[in-house]
This record gives structure tokens, sequence and C-alpha cells, in this order.
């Protein structure tokens, strides 16, 4: 009687202490993101427009090659006449969240009065892409 016992219960000892799965390999895997490429479409500034205003404008393209979306802040840093000054996104950019395997689009366009200051050079220093949780 005790070896019909041990062969009823055998089947339900490997079912409960059997080899769990392995949780943890599967979550680093799904955690691990790639960056977030970007590409500069447009960069250009002008110094005086002939409207008393000068002007900077630029588009930038960012890719995400996951396949989950991402949510993160952009952030632009430019020298402005030899001030080095970023711009970092809130969640209200049109590239907070970036769909897996999509891309997302900036662009900005502004004309400054003259009268305000005269910046005689704009030069594009860097790009990132910075995950938010």
């Amino acid at each position: 009687m005790n070896i019909k016992k041990i062969i009823l219960l055998l089947p339900a000892f490997v079912l409960l202490f059997g080899c769990p799965e392995n949780d943890d390999t599967i979550t680093q895997e799904e955690t691990e993101l790639q960056n977030v490429t970007h590409e500069v479409i447009l960069f250009e500034f002008t110094p005086d427009t002939g409207n008393n205003s000068s002007r900077l404008r630029y588009e930038i393209t960012f890719t995400n090659p996951n396949d989950i979306p991402v949510n993160g802040a952009h952030k632009v840093t430019l020298n402005i006449d030899g001030l080095i000054s970023s711009n970092i996104a809130t969640d209200s950019s049109p590239c907070y969240l970036i769909e897996g395997n999509s891309d997302c689009t900036i662009s900005f366009d502004e004309e400054e009065s003259l009268d305000l200051a005269t910046i005689n050079s704009i030069e594009l220093v860097s790009v990132e892409y910075i995950f938010v949780n």
C-alpha cells in the first residue's frame, strides 16, 4: 500500500516542485532596449533674415528600433556664439512616446528680433534621446 501512495503522489510532487521557469531571464531580455537613433533632416540658422530678425529652424527624426513603444525626452544641444545651451523636451513633446519600430519627427522654427540680441552663429552640437520610465 505504501508503494501505491508513492506512485499516486509522485506525479503531484513533480508538478508542484518541478523545475520552475526562469522568469528573470525573460524579464532581462524584455527590458534591454536598443538606443533610439536620430537623423538631422534640416538644420539652418539665418543670422539676418532681412526683416530685422534671425531665424533658427531644424527637423530631427527619431527612430525606435525596439518592438515595444518607448517614452523619453529628446535633448538638443547648441553652440550659440560660444555659449553651449541644451533644450530638453517635456512629456508634451510629440516624440515623448515613440511606438515600436517607428519614427517620430520634431520640428523647430522660430524668428527672434535683432533688437533683442545679435547672434552671429548657431551650431548643432549633439542630439540625444533619453529614456524615461
